[in-house]
């Protein structure tokens, strides 16, 4: 079975096997290495920052778009107030590596080939990105991507980002 299908196939299972993190509930926390690091990453390290999660892989046609898409986003807000992190979800880190050589961003970018991550948010379609406030806790899921959800996801980060102002 090649890689696209394996991967396919997984996918699929995940979405009938799981219950998909919802709006409003705490995040999975998890630890995953980085492609250019050997310390695992923590998503609980961001509280304090406004988060999108982002579950990709080489072989989504819809992340050719979302990467470059997000390392613009990403450039738009302060770097103590947003972060993005992207999960990989190839099972061959070299096919992940050549995608990042032809779309590089300098967010970072995490390795999950098991998938376990994807399994605890309950991953529905890809790709997927969920918004996650300060306090650790989801606020938006966006199954897909199109060039246009940018602007919506602008919208939603800031509002999180004057949330978290107003609260402090």
């Amino acid at each position: 079975m090649s890689t696209r299908l394996r991967c396919a196939a997984i996918l699929l299972w995940v979405a009938a096997t799981a219950l998909a993190v919802e709006p409003g509930t705490p995040a999975p926390d998890f630890a995953l290495r980085p492609f250019d690091a050997t310390s695992p990453v923590r998503l609980s390290d961001y509280r304090g920052k406004v988060v999108l999660v982002d579950f990709w892989a080489s072989w989504c046609a819809p992340c050719r778009q979302s990467l470059p898409l997000y390392e613009q986003l990403r450039a738009g807000f302060a770097a103590e107030d947003f972060a993005i992190l992207a999960v990989n979800l190839d099972e061959d880190a070299a096919d992940a590596r050549a995608f990042l050589a032809q779309h590089p961003v300098k967010y970072i970018t995490l390795q999950n080939p098991q998938g376990d991550i994807a399994r605890a948010f309950g991953l529905k379609g890809m790709p997927s990105s969920y918004l996650i406030d300060r306090d650790g806790v989801v606020r938006e899921r966006h199954v897909g991507f199109e060039p246009a959800d940018i602007d919506t996801l602008k919208r939603e980060i800031a509002a999180l980002i004057a949330q978290g102002r107003h609260a402090s």
